[in-house]
Order: structure tokens, then C-alpha cells, then sequence
């Protein structure tokens, strides 16, 4: 039985490459495709993770690497380079492949598992699902006219999980962390609407919606944990002020 557990790194993998080549070389309806991708990874991560349903963690480590493999989709979708698709299916498969693999570690062979390794990845896998969440919900609202109330609804539960997930992962206590997660959907679906206002590309706007959940993220755990001091501070306020001016200067204003 362990051998089957040890395979599902690889076995989740291959299925997320699998989904990948087929949204590129068939003609299978591409939601189609994307479901079912998604829905065979579930059932592996759930099997890897006992089916534990009634604990947040079985949540935590089956919504992270899902979430990041789902919101991949759009821009994937989006992207016009084939080079450039090859590219985030590469990104997203190897991270895929990693996050898996110290699940494994984890639930079945602790003494392998090394210590904060899962509260890192998920935190950084966390960020780069809100940048793909970002490129897809702006292109939803440019392309499609998608109403920005429902938009935002989606992008406030997917961050509250975000949020709650990212401080509980960091050893936050659920009832500290339930605020923070409520205060951090909030102000993030409001920066969402706001952006989509500005004369910007959707790459730049998730750009910076992402600059902003990490900056958040980075500053509420270290609050709730009580290790937030003016060095902690002033390190996020340089990275937030150089990213952004860096994300502006260099994109397309139009």
C-alpha cells in the first residue's frame, strides 16, 4: 500500500501533463478536459491524504496544489506563445510534482519530511495561484464582460481559504486566524475591483494583486505569531515599494 501512496506524486504529475497536451494538440472541448483533469487529481490527493474529510488539513493540502493546477487553466488558455504555454505547464507540474511529494513525506514517512517545507510551498504556491486566479479573472471581466460582483464573490471565498489556510499552515491559532482571513478577503477583493479600473494590462493587475497578498500574508502571520517588529515592517515595505514600481514602469499603460 505504500508503494501506491509513494506513485502519487508522479502520479498526479503525469495526469497534469496529460491535461496540458490535450488542451493543446485535441479537439476535446477544453472544460471537458480541464474537469476531468482536475477531478482525477482530486481522487489521488484524496486518497494520499486517507479521505480525512472533517480536518482542515485534508482541505489545506487538497486545495493548494488543486487550486494552483485549476487557475492555471486560464492563462494557459489566454496565452497566445506555444512557447510560453510549454513554459507554465512546466511551472505548474513540477510544482505540482514537489507539493505531492512532501505530502507524501509528511502523512506517511515523517521522519523523512523536513520541518516548514509545506508551510513554504504552500505559501508560495498560494501566491502564484492568485496571480493565474488574477490574469483570469481580468480577462474574464475585459473579454467576456463577466459582472465584477460575481468576480469578486469567487475571489473573496477563494482568499478567505487563502488567508486561513496560509496562518494555519504557519501554526496560527484558528481563532486568530479566522479574522485575519476575513480582513485579507475583504481588502483583497476590494483591490481587485479597483484594479480593474486602471488603464492596464490584466498581466499587470495581477501582477500587483499578487504583490499585494504577499505582502499581506507575510505581515499578518508574522502579526498573529507575534514576531512582527519594525525590521519585519520595513523589509515588506521595501520589497511592496520596489516590486511596484518595478510591475509599473515596465508594463503598457494604455
Amino acid at each position: 500500500m505504500i508503494l501506491v501512496y509513494r506513485l502519487s506524486s508522479f502520479f498526479v504529475a503525469s495526469v497534469a501533463v496529460v491535461g496540458f497536451l490535450a488542451l493543446l494538440f485535441t479537439r476535446v472541448h477544453p472544460f471537458a478536459i480541464m474537469v476531468l483533469t482536475s477531478l482525477v487529481c482530486a481522487l489521488a490527493l484524496a486518497r494520499l491524504l486517507g479521505w480525512h474529510i472533517g480536518t482542515f488539513q485534508f482541505w489545506h493540502l487538497l486545495g493548494t496544489p488543486l487550486l494552483l493546477l485549476v487557475s492555471s487553466f486560464g492563462p494557459f488558455l489566454l496565452l497566445e506563445n506555444q512557447f510560453s504555454k510549454f513554459g507554465l505547464a512546466v511551472l505548474v507540474v513540477v510544482f505540482l510534482f514537489l507539493f505531492v511529494e512532501h505530502v507524501f513525506s509528511f502523512i506517511h514517512l515523517p521522519m523523512a519530511y523536513q520541518p516548514f517545507t509545506l508551510e513554504y510551498l504552500s505559501g508560495l504556491l498560494h501566491i502564484i495561484s492568485v496571480f493565474f486566479l488574477s490574469v483570469l479573472g481580468f480577462g474574464l471581466s475585459l473579454f467576456l464582460q463577466t459582472p465584477l460582483w460575481m468576480l469578486s464573490l469567487v475571489f473573496f471565498l477563494i482568499l478567505f481559504f487563502i488567508v486561513y489556510g496560509t496562518l494555519w499552515a504557519g501554526k496560527v491559532d484558528p481563532s486568530r486566524a479566522r479574522p485575519y482571513a476575513f480582513a485579507g478577503a475583504v481588502l483583497t477583493t476590494e483591490l481587485f475591483a479597483a484594479l480593474t479600473f486602471l488603464p492596464t494590462g490584466f498581466y499587470t493587475n495581477a501582477a500587483l494583486l499578487a504583490l499585494g497578498v504577499y505582502v499581506f500574508l507575510g505581515l499578518s502571520r508574522a502579526h498573529a505569531l507575534h514576531k512582527l517588529s519594525k525590521e519585519v515592517l520595513r523589509r515588506y515595505l521595501i520589497v511592496f515599494i520596489v516590486l511596484t514600481l518595478v510591475i509599473t514602469l515596465t508594463s503598457q499603460w494604455v
